[in-house]
């Protein structure tokens, strides 16, 4: 579910924002979880520091023990590239 987030917002970010032309979304399953990478090639300059969304696509990936990382220069498009674990442990059997 969290890779579906994360995807929904990037690809909405650069349709609605970033005007982007192009995104390329890829996603492969190793080391135990799954890597996902979405990049565009609009406008960039986004900021997690700057509205909800990138933000809290931060909190749910790393409430997962994963990590998101955000890379957006500007007038060099947008890359978010988050590594989600594929495995769980209950809570209280860890």
């Amino acid at each position: 579910m969290a890779a579906y987030h994360v995807a929904s917002e990037a690809l909405t970010n650069a349709a609605r924002h970033a005007h982007a032309t192009v995104v390329h979304v890829h996603a492969a399953a190793r080391d135990a979880a799954l890597h996902l990478s979405i990049r565009d090639d609009g406008v960039g300059g986004a900021d997690p520091n700057r509205g909800t969304g990138l933000t809290g696509l931060q909190d749910r990936v790393e409430a997962l023990g994963g990590h998101l990382t955000i890379t957006s220069p500007t007038g060099g498009g947008t890359e978010l590239l988050a590594i989600i674990p594929t495995t769980f442990i209950p809570c209280g059997l860890g």
